[in-house]
């Protein structure tokens, strides 16, 4: 792997334009630089060979930076990336489809922002979306997800749709998701280390973590990619965010603006497909969206921190002073 200096330099060098008139057409790829962070964002246009979302993810200020996505495999370097729409019945559409078809990448001015934009007339599921990220000092990733289904009967009998996104990370610490929850029916809030494990009937490599309050997915008997749409009955989460255990001391937090309603829940994934041969899990995320609506716009907002570890209390901190400021900026 070559030494950090380098692919720093390497990667701001091969932006597709100056981020200062990038906002003014499309670009392949866009490097930010703000606070702490090195951040690449690609669109999809070489996909799989590169995926969209986040190629890249340096803390330049933490000792002996590291990449926080797997470098080394092709189609693997990606976070954010949203990877899946999923629905409740047997479709092809159910696997990978924002890895095709359009994902036009936008930058901002201000050399803080990027935007990916796909039109409903690129996507089978008839789905208009956006993702946004921002960088926020020191160590953050601000994003939000904007969708419009304009046909939901694409969606069949069961009526829900499933936007998932990955992380493929580079070398881990330790591969488990870890949230405050519940880990028994009544049992006390505190602290879950969730490793994924084998037992469930659709099991594959991995599984999925629902909030407290969610119910399971209900799907057809004759759909074939369900990885993704089971979860564990237990243990769930009450707080909608979690931390992974990185290698060289680093932690990556992903928190959201919402865990569970009528309308939409949030829920954890963990992966575990190069594991053993290699400390590299997926730390995943799903947004559902319950009696989808044609017509209707859904979304949600979170943040991503790369940063390194100092205790799970912390990382909790995290977590209760971005919601403040949420409150606060919906406040004013």
């Amino acid at each position: 792997m070559k030494p950090f200096a380098v692919i720093v330099a390497s990667i701001i060098l091969s932006s597709a334009v100056p981020l200062a008139r990038a906002d003014v057409r499309p670009v392949q790829s866009a490097t930010l630089k703000h606070g702490d962070l090195v951040v690449e964002f690609r669109d999809n246009s070489t996909s799989p060979k590169a995926l969209s979302g986040v190629q890249s993810l340096f803390n330049t200020q933490a000792a002996e930076p590291l990449d926080a996505y797997d470098p080394d495999s092709p189609g693997a370097s990606a976070g954010l990336n949203f990877e899946h729409i999923i629905s409740g019945h047997q479709n092809p559409g159910n696997k990978f489809t924002p890895r095709s078809g359009r994902y036009t990448l936008f930058a901002t001015d201000d050399g803080k922002s990027v935007k990916l934009v796909r039109k409903r007339s690129d996507s089978p599921w008839d789905v208009s979306s956006t993702l946004t990220y921002t960088l926020v000092e020191p160590h953050y990733v601000d994003f939000e997800f904007r969708c419009t289904p304009h046909d939901a009967t694409l969606f069949g009998k069961r009526g829900w749709a499933l936007f998932f996104f990955a992380n493929y990370m580079n070398d881990v610490a330790d591969a488990a998701l870890n949230f405050r929850g519940i880990d028994k029916p009544g049992g006390p809030e505190k602290w879950i280390a969730a490793s994924a494990p084998e037992g469930p009937a659709d099991y594959r490599g991995g599984g999925t973590y629902r909030h407290l309050a969610a119910s399971g997915l209900e799907y057809d008997d004759d759909v074939r990619f369900r990885l993704n749409s089971w979860s564990y009955d237990f243990p769930r989460f009450t707080k909608p965010f979690y931390f992974g255990r990185a290698a060289n001391s680093m932690t990556l937090m992903l928190m959201f603006d919402r865990a569970h309603s009528e309308a939409d829940e949030i829920r954890f994934s963990l992966f575990k497909f190069k594991m053993p041969k290699f400390p590299r899990p997926a730390w995943d995320f799903q947004y559902v969206i319950h009696n989808v609506e044609s017509g209707r716009e859904y979304g949600f907002k979170g943040r991503l921190v790369w940063k390194k570890f100092v205790s799970p209390a912390d990382c909790l901190s995290e977590y209760e002073s971005w919601t403040i400021g949420l409150k606060a900026a919906v406040a004013n």
